[in-house]
Parts: structure tokens; sequence; C-alpha cells
């Protein structure tokens, strides 16, 4: 959930390895924001930046140099200090080392390297691996290779899911090493990178390589070596061409990425309806042949799997299971040859998900994995990797990559049943209605809703059949920006529990749509306006029981799609009026790359 960011100045080229560095961590910034630091080899030391909170502008106190590395956290181990930000230095000054992971075993390794003489500096397991590294290259044998063989002897004796890049000062050189996080190589022309992420070489280069688990690289000012941890061998690196566009990492005129990802709904989905039809008949295909269908996700995406199972089985009578990533072991047992598991993600790294994709994998079942960033580790891993075709999403909270698994689900239910043409047209008709929403008139509706409530502590948004994930989504997304807490359920399960936690002024949102959950939703919110809640209807049309009301058109399963963009806009909203940034929610990151 950390980012990390390297570079290698070409022969002759750059000596601002800090500002290059810096503008990368800026593109990672979604995977963590505690706190943050940077390295650069200068004098024959390590110069050092580290600061608690957001990542600033205070560069200018480091010196120019070409080759440093950076990181921006999310804490696992310690607390937010700025003892405990990256990179952490070896008791010589000669490494800076950043990490992104949890070390298993760091209290053993710990307690073993203070007996030995090490001084720890801080409370994290990574500066565990700086002095374990330091002990390994003084035992390596010399050459040019030493750096990086010292580090596969070092992560050989790590265990859990880790990737860790070090800085050596008497070479230059870059290595790094990987296990289940993620970790990318960049091929530039006036030097080398490596990162979490390849959205953050963008504005450097477009010539990548993925790294895979348990493998090493050397990064030099002109190569790249690629290196098998557990035998030593050196392989032959694969460079992939990525075709993102480092413009749309970027604000573009917009205030923040919130809203700017918000308001490219529309042209994603228009994409989607247009063009995505190849992808949609080969995961149909895919369905038609399993004997039975598992969908996996967490927060957002386990939203889109639930909805999954709705639509699959409303449209075109396909049944499946589905269980949130991290629970999906224990359903394992029922996972054979034969099986097709669905795995849903934005970034294609959210650890649980990928260990459910191995454990399905090891039991013989195909994967077909949604995922936004292509050239990810869910993607590598799936048997058909079908693109979102959202586009870069850098604000933490997940919106436009919701709507793209939605409306591939609407189409791909409507190819099971030989209408792909009527599930197209559904996906446009909901980028249009969309589009009406971030009108001017509507927002201004939904901005005066957010005034009337943002002062509340507790809301509670209720929806059934296919309307249930959705209140789910909306809910995850007014808490999650807003810090107001919010709880989607089911409106049969009011009188069961949370019907207790209604007082007068209590905002409850209805997903009301014009289908055969119509009468029930509504019942359910006249029971909660008799107990003197405010109700927020989302319907195609009013109600008497609707203290405020937005309207949304009657677009069959894709009310679906139209239904989240409200919430989202509303959380927008709530979270501007309670003073918090939108973009970076505090203790969140995009990625969940550690259990």
């Amino acid at each position: 959930m950390c980012g990390i960011f390297g570079y290698v100045s070409g022969t002759g080229g750059h000596e601002d390895a800090g500002g290059i560095v810096l503008r990368g961590l800026k593109k990672l910034e979604y995977r963590g924001y505690d706190s943050w630091g940077i390295g650069v080899a200068h004098d024959g030391g390590v110069a050092l930046q580290k600061h608690v909170g957001k990542i600033g502008e205070a560069i200018a106190r480091l010196p120019a140099g070409t080759v440093g590395l950076g990181h921006t956290r999310w804490a696992t181990h310690g607390g937010v200090t700025e003892p405990n930000a990256h990179p952490h230095l070896d008791c010589r000054g000669r490494l800076a080392l950043i990490h992104n992971g949890i070390v298993s075993n760091y209290r053993e390794l710990r307690d073993g390297l203070l007996r030995s003489g090490h001084r720890f500096r801080s409370e994290t397991d990574t500066e565990v691996v700086a002095h374990l590294l330091e002990d390994c290259l003084a035992q390596a044998a010399a050459g040019p290779d030493r750096l990086v063989i010292a580090l596969m002897t070092a992560f050989r004796r790590l265990e859990g899911l880790n990737a860790v890049a070090v800085l050596d000062v008497a070479t230059g050189q870059l290595a790094a090493a990987k296990s289940g996080s993620p970790l990318v190589l960049g091929w530039g022309h006036d030097g080398n990178f490596l990162a979490s992420d390849y959205s953050a070489l963008l504005d450097h280069t477009r010539r990548v390589t993925f790294v895979e688990d348990r493998q090493a690289a050397l990064v030099g000012p002109d190569a790249i070596r690629l290196f098998d941890v557990d035998t030593g061998r050196e392989l032959a690196p694969a460079i992939t061409e990525v075709e993102w566009e480092a413009a749309a990492t970027e604000l573009s005129g917009y205030p923040d990425f919130m809203t700017k990802e918000i308001h490219e709904q529309p042209a994603v989905l228009r994409r989607l309806g247009a063009g995505w039809q190849s992808h949609v008949r080969r995961l149909a295909a895919m369905l038609g042949e399993a004997r039975d269908v598992f969908a996996v996700g967490c927060g957002t995406a386990g939203h889109a799997a639930l909805a999954a199972q709705y639509l699959l089985a409303r449209i075109a009578g396909c049944r499946l299971t589905v269980a949130s990533g991290s629970e999906f072991s224990y359903l394992a047992d029922f996972v054979t040859e034969g099986s097709l598991v669905m795995a849903f993600s934005q970034s294609g790294e959210t650890i649980d998900v990928i260990e459910s994709v191995g454990e399905a994998r090891r039991r013989g079942a195909r994967v077909a994995a949604l995922v936004n960033v292509e050239g990810s580790t869910l993607w590598r891993l799936a048997d058909y990797a079908l693109p979102l075709g959202a586009g870069p999403e850098r604000c933490v909270l997940a919106t436009k990559s919701f709507s793209a698994k939605l409306a591939i689900l609407i189409m791909t239910a409507h190819e099971l049943i030989g209408r792909l043409d009527v599930g197209a047209s559904l996906v446009q008709a909901a980028a249009e209605e969309i589009e009406r929403l971030l009108g001017d008139e509507r927002r201004d509706l939904i901005r005066q809703i957010a005034d009337r409530i943002y002062r509340r502590e507790h809301m509670f948004v209720i929806g059934r059949g296919p309307s249930y994930p959705l209140a789910l989504e909306a809910a995850l997304k007014i808490k999650e920006v807003s810090y107001l807490h919010a709880e989607g359920f089911a409106g049969g399960e009011l009188k069961h529990g949370v019907i207790a936690l209604i007082e007068p002024g209590t905002p409850c949102l209805v997903l009301a749509p014009r289908d055969e959950t119509h009468a029930d939703v509504m019942s359910g919110a006249m029971q909660l306006k008799a107990r003197g809640a405010m109700i927020i209807g989302i319907s195609p049309e009013p109600h008497e029981a609707f203290d405020a009301y937005i309207p949304v058109a009657d677009l069959g399963p894709a009310t679906s799609i139209v239904g989240a963009a409200p919430a989202q806009i509303l959380g927008y909203y709530l979270a501007l009026l309670r003073g918090h940034d939108p973009d970076k929610p505090r203790n969140l990151a995009k990625s969940v790359t550690v259990k």
C-alpha cells in the first residue's frame, strides 16, 4: 500500500534525481500519504529528507545527484513519525532502503541484528531489511553484481509479501526484489527507473518490465538486469509498451481528481458501449463454458461482484457465488476444475483478490479478471483479463471504474441471451443520463441536500434486489470520503435491528427504481419516515415520503449504473462541507497490497 520510486540517471544525464523522484512520488501518493521521504546519493553518503503528512515541495534542501529513491508511506509498523518514514539507512550510511509490504518475521531478524551490534533508529520492519542487507553485502564477493547478490541473499530470509528497493552510494546502483507486492521497471532514454505502478513512469517512458514474484533487478545508468531470487540465475527481461497517456493522470483544469473522474464517466461508458463487444463476447463464452461461477472482489470491486450476481441472474439466468476476496479461501473447497472465478479489481494489485485467484488456479479453475490496470499482477495471473477501459484513477475512491464494471456486466448478461445490442444501448443511455446528472441543475440540487445533512454523524442507505449492491456502494462512498458514518443494507433488513438507530432527522438515502422492488422499498421508506427520518429519494418518480428527491431516468438494469453517480456527488460535497480532501481520505490507500 506504500509507493516506491527510484531513478538512476543515464551516463552524462540529469543531476536532478531528487526532483524526478519527488514528481514520481506525487503520482504514487494515492498508495499512502501518512509520511514520505527521499534519498539522493551525494558526496559519498545519502542526503535524506523525510516528512510527516502529504507530499510537499521541500525538495530544495536536497543537493544535486544522479541517483535517488523515494517512498510515500501507509503505516503498518510504527507510528506516523519522521524517524519511521523511509528511506532507512544501514549503520554505515552506505545503503538507503525503501519497502512496500510487511516483513512477518521482522522481530526475530531484529533481535539477531541487535545482538550482533546493529543500531536501530525507527520502529519499522523496513529498517530491519537495511541492516540485514548491510551484513549480506559485507559477506558478498566483490564484483559488479555484488549489490543484487547481497539483496537476493537478504530477501530469501524475509517472510511475508514484500517489495524492497535499495540505493548503494558506493556504486551508484539501485537494486530491488519483490514477492507479492508490485514492482515495475522503466527503461528510459535519460536513465532507468523503478516504481510501484507504471503510471508514475509515464512522464519518462512507456517501456516497462513487470517484475514477477521472487525476481530481483539491478538498475544502473545504462542497463537493467533481472535475476531469479532463489537461484541467482540471470533472466531476460520482457519489455512491454504501455499505452496510457501521461496527460490522463493530470487534473486538466478540474479542482481535484474525484471531480475529474466522476465527470469522465459518460465518456467511459460511451467507449465501452461502442467498442467493448469483443471483450464481452469472450467473457460470455467463458461463463457459458463454466460448470459453476464465483465472483470475488474487495470494497467497491466487491460491490461490483455482488452486482454481478443480480445482473447475470436476472438478465441471463446465470447463477454465481459471491465472496469477498478476504473470505474466498473459506469457500475454496467448492472450486474445482470447470469452475470459473471472476475477479474484480481496479488496481489489479489487491492482495486478497490475488491470493483468491492463486487458490482458484491451484484447484484447476479458470480466471477471468475485470481489471483497470493493464499489466498488473491480476492482469498477468488471469486466463483472460478484460480491461475496464476507465483510464487512470488517481483519487483514492473508485468512481468511474465501478461504473465500467457494471456496464461490462450488463453487456455480458445481454450477450448471454443473444442481445448484446440491447446491452450496449443501455450503457449508452446510462452515459447520457449521468451527463444530465452532472449538469448544473442536478449538481446544485445534490449540493443543497449535502448542506442540509453534513452536520449529521450517521446516515443509512437502503435498496433491494439489484439496488442492494448499489446501497452498499453508496454508503461506502459517503463514509470513506466525508467520514460521516453511512451504512448500506437491504431494505428488508430494516426491522431486524437497524431501525432502532433511527432518530428524528436521521438522513436515509432510498434507492427506488421503477421495478418489482419499488413497492417494498417505499414501504420501508415510509417506516423510516414514521420514526422521523429525513428521506432522500433516488428514483425515476417523486413520492410523498421524500423530503428531498434526486430524479434519475428509468433505464431498467442500467439504472444501477446511473444510481451510483448521485451518491458519488453527494459524498463529494459532504467531504468539502466537512473540510476534507476528497482525493486523499485519511487512513486509506488506493491499492491494498498488504493483508
